[in-house]
């Protein structure tokens, strides 16, 4: 049995790209997150499967590098692949790829498998296993490395949960957690570096409604800067880690 790859066409929307016209590292999150989706609903364990059965994936690492973006109007080609299972986890790989077949970016991704009742993991089904053709034999599992905790801010930056930042989960959706990092960066980084590099660690999660912060401080090496985040919830309790690494644009 082999793992199943499944591939999916998407055109940049203008409503996805940056003022250069290249898409946002958000857009590829997104990108990412309905992939995954659309393999599991194609393969009949998608969200109402989930849901029946007490259980929801919850995002718990991603680390992303992307060697050039796609721009507005482009059409790209996503692929996913679920790379193994372990006890609670799942490790599962994404790539997106050009018209002309070339790699421009990837992630790879850790996932937790929570029972919603019990509100607590669970073992990754035979089941699960099964239907993505995941067997001892082919089991692969990702590095992705721990994020290095900030020790001191350089600043600090507050938003309040949104009903629209909510997901099928009743959760944040994890794209939104990335959307806040960037928002935490200085304008003139933005517009004078290109993000190559995104990790973040989801530790605990946030509700409708509650105030969180961003906590940043920065470190530069050649031409890159890269930045250190803490997302804390209002009671300072900390929620998720993050690190982004910005080269100078040519």
């Amino acid at each position: 049995m082999s793992r199943v790859i499944t591939d999916k066409e998407y055109e940049v929307h203008y409503y996805e790209a940056d003022y250069r016209k290249q898409a946002l590292m958000t857009s590829l999150i997104d990108y990412f997150n309905d992939v995954a989706t659309f393999q599991s609903e194609e393969l009949g364990i998608g969200i109402d499967y989930m849901k029946e059965n007490n259980m929801a994936w919850i995002l718990y690492k991603w680390d992303i590098n992307v060697t050039k973006y796609p721009m507005y109007g482009e059409k790209i080609i996503v692929r996913t692949e679920p790379c193994a299972a372990k006890k609670f986890y799942a490790y599962r790989k994404f790539y997106i790829l050009n018209l002309e077949k070339e790699v421009i970016a990837t992630a790879s991704s850790v996932w937790l498998l929570i029972d919603i009742k019990e509100r607590k993991p669970m073992r990754v089904t035979p089941h699960l296993m099964e239907v993505y053709g995941l067997t001892d034999d082919n089991n692969e599992i990702l590095k992705v490395d721990n994020i290095i905790k900030l020790s001191e801010e350089e600043s600090s930056i507050g938003f309040k949960v949104r009903y629209s930042d909510i997901d099928t989960n009743g959760h944040v959706n994890n794209e939104k957690y990335a959307a806040w990092l960037i928002e935490s960066i200085p304008l003139d980084i933005v517009l004078n570096y290109t993000l190559i590099n995104m990790k973040i660690t989801y530790k605990k999660e946030t509700k409708y409604g509650e105030n969180i912060k961003v906590l940043t401080a920065s470190k530069n090496i050649e031409d890159k800067i890269i930045f250190s985040h803490k997302i804390l919830k209002e009671s300072g309790e900390e929620i998720t880690l993050g690190e982004t690494t910005w080269k100078k644009n040519a």
